[in-house]
């Protein structure tokens, strides 16, 4: 037999007896079936030339009036008529063996664009990329190095080089004999291991056409600390993919390699493919020329990009750069752009992780305030408390020495006052802050029994502009409060209000006086010594302990930005019956463990404090901690209500944890709607109307 039958998918007709069925290239090859000749001779069909006038003549099997046809998933069928699937073209025997090494692996199109192909048989021809060859006029020349030639016979041909191309070759030689030999330094390993780099190198060795995927043996590279063969990589996967991403990716390695010109050079391209219409080059001079100078300009990149209003390069990257040696020449933009960025990577990372991380940085850099913030971390989670204050504490140092600012949400390390607030603050406490010179208004509360409730807010005139929203919920649902015993004492304190602002306040003092909202009101006001956004966070705090003298009841301290809603009475119901103390506990469990974050990451937002016998110590202790840890030569302040709550908790809840019902504020219904449940807060303003203090005025003098 010199020829068979193929299909119009690449399959051949071959019979078992006198039944048929379609077997594949490489059975017909290894002599597993038996293909039908076309020029067979059987009684219960024929086979009728279609297009006979051919190289390679294109038939039809026939029985009767029916016509087989080849379905794609090696299936038949017959049909009354000769379309598609009921041609077969007769391919000589001697051509299977090279058609089958073309459409069993992938190939490389030879040329500059080094372009992946994977032919296949379709519609009785074979693709090979944008080249189509019909069967019948196909030429396949094998070459004794691999590779091959594919044409049609008139002009048409694609050269095909095999998988791996030998530079690939050589490169899993490489990471073979770099994974044979082992890991050196397991302990420095952050995201990825050498057995890491073995599996990528496995998956590479499985789809070795996708030269592409080599990007992510680049990145186990650079974690392994193998950046010559990172490099390696990272050139070949070019081949495939020399698009801006790919050649910001190249700026990124020869940065982290220490090679800025070529680091520059390859961003300047980057740039220009990215961003081809804009003037993105001018707007970008000074980081190009600090990055040929040697400074590691990167890390600037992002937020420049931000500032122009263009869309960042791909992300997957930006690992290469944490952590990595700074330079002598780093200005002081760069170093705390590094900094922010360490403080970010180590959050996202596991325990172990982050050691590695501190351990190779640390040889790196040496000691720096976010080694020191991101360890004392480390050493918080794991219980080993006196360590962790005293990596705060040189981190303070450090951060104050070099002018760096720690990011936002560690910027609590300035008013850590660590393991000496556990004992209390030594007496004498000075009033720093001046709240001892503010002056105390209250309203008249009928006689009885002490409020049910005490609600403490603290703010400055900007912030005033919460307050009418917030007061107008309050007396709407302390009117309809549906026990007439119920009263609430709103203690709240404002830093330097307007005349205005104090008017209003005083007619809202006199209205709940003469008219029974079921709410009394409490104001102090006066001029904090210093004034910024963390001292008049602090104020509730500040004011909490002649709040707690004056009224012997349970308290709530909260934000001024965020209002009741209307089911407030029973939700505070349900969580006076349910909780001895409540605080919004985002990072802890419900064991009382803290499993990440930083000892200040405690929400202030809301707490709720309902052992009323406990709370002139508590009190005491929150005022005290402020007026100590507040620094005017702090960078900022920024958090130290959060370091006093915290630490207040630490040292009169945590220790009774077992024994206490402790209310987790951020489950469940909110008792409060706040900026974070709605979007922010200009949204909070807008949410169910806005409200004046005319509003509010217009509801206590109501008939």
């Amino acid at each position: 037999m010199t020829s068979c039958l193929l299909s119009w998918h690449g399959s051949i007709i071959a019979r078992r007896g006198l039944a048929l069925y379609l077997a594949s290239l490489s059975d017909v090859i290894a002599g597993r079936a038996d293909p039908v000749s076309p020029a067979a001779d059987d009684g219960l069909f024929d086979i009728v030339p279609v297009e006979p006038s051919l190289a390679r003549p294109v038939y039809a099997l026939r029985a009767g009036s029916l016509f087989l046809t080849a379905a794609p998933d090696y299936r038949f069928g017959t049909a009354s008529q000769i379309q598609a699937w009921e041609q077969f073209v007769a391919l000589p025997m001697a051509c299977l063996p090279a058609l089958q090494r073309l459409i069993s692996r992938p190939w490389h199109v030879a040329g500059p664009d080094f372009v992946c192909v994977r032919p296949v048989i379709q519609d009785l021809e074979l693709r090979a990329g944008e080249l189509s060859v019909p069967l019948k006029r196909l030429d396949i020349q094998p070459r004794e190095d691999g590779s091959g030639l594919v044409s049609d016979g008139q002009g048409g041909s694609v050269e095909l080089d095999p998988c791996p191309v030998p530079a690939l070759q050589a490169l899993l030689e490489e990471v073979q004999r770099v994974v044979r030999r082992g890991d050196p330094e397991p302990a420095i390993r952050i995201r990825d291991s050498y057995s890491g780099l073995q599996a990528e190198a496995f998956k590479v060795t499985l789809y070795p056409e996708d030269l592409a995927r080599l990007r992510y043996l680049v990145l186990i590279c650079v974690d392994c600390g193998e950046l010559a063969l990172a490099e390696r990589a990272l050139e070949l996967a070019r081949r495939a993919d020399d698009g801006p991403d790919m050649l910001y990716f190249s700026a990124i390695l020869a940065m982290r390699c220490g090679r800025h010109q070529q680091a520059a050079d390859l961003l300047r391209d980057a740039l220009l493919r990215r961003f081809p219409n804009s003037n993105v080059l001018q707007r970008t001079q000074d980081l190009d020329a600090r990055l040929r100078h040697g400074e590691n300009t990167l890390f600037l990149l992002p937020d420049r990009l931000r500032h122009l209003h263009l869309p960042p390069f791909d992300e997957l990257f930006d690992r290469v750069l944490m952590p990595m040696p700074l330079s002598e020449k780093d200005g002081q933009d760069i170093r705390q752009a590094y900094g922010h960025r360490f403080e970010d990577t180590s959050v996202h990372l596991a325990t172990d992780s982050r050691e590695a991380l501190l351990l190779l940085d640390r040889r790196f850099n040496g000691d720096s305030y976010w080694n020191a913030l991101c360890k004392g971390h480390q050493f918080w989670l794991a219980g080993d408390t006196d360590a962790a204050d005293q990596h705060y504490a040189a981190a303070k140092i450090l951060a104050i020495r070099t002018g760096l600012m720690p990011i936002h949400y560690n910027c609590g390390v300035f008013t850590w006052l660590g393991g000496a607030a556990r004992h209390g603050v030594p007496a004498p406490v000075a009033d720093r802050l001046g709240m001892g010179a503010w002056h105390w208004e209250s309203s008249t509360a009928p006689d009885g029994p002490p409020p049910a409730l005490c609600l403490v807010f603290g703010c400055d005139a900007g912030y005033f502009r919460f307050l009418p929203k917030l007061l107008l919920s309050l007396l709407k649902l302390c009117a309809t409060r549906p026990d007439p015993s119920f009263r609430i004492r709103l203690c709240l304190g404002i830093d330097s209000p307007t005349p205005e602002q104090l008017a209003f306040m005083r007619e809202l003092i006199d209205a709940v006086s003469q008219q029974d909202f079921g709410l009394d009101v409490t104001l102090a006001h006066g001029r904090l010594t210093w004034r910024d956004a963390a001292t008049y966070t602090a104020i509730r705090y500040l004011m909490l302990p002649e709040v707690v003298r004056r009224y012997a009841c349970p308290v709530i301290t909260a934000d001024c930005n965020g209002y009741f809603p209307d089911d407030f009475l029973t939700l505070f119901d349900d969580l006076r019956n349910t909780a001895d103390y409540g605080f919004r506990l985002y990072a802890y469990n419900h064991e009382g463990r803290q499993t990440f974050g930083e000892p200040w990451g405690f929400g202030a937002g809301i707490s709720w404090f309902g052992e009323a016998d406990r709370l002139p110590e508590i009190a005491a202790f929150l005022h005290d901690y402020l007026q100590v840890a507040y620094d005017p030569a702090n960078p900022t302040n920024w958090c130290i209500d959060q370091c006093a709550l915290a630490q207040s908790f630490r040292r009169f809840v945590a220790p009774r944890w077992s024994n206490l019902r402790i209310g987790f504020m951020d489950e469940g219904t909110p008792l409060m709607v706040m900026p974070h449940h709605v979007g922010g807060k200009d949204e909070l303003l807008r949410r169910d109307g806005t409200v004046s203090m005319q509003d509010v005025r217009a509801f206590f003098s109501r008939p």
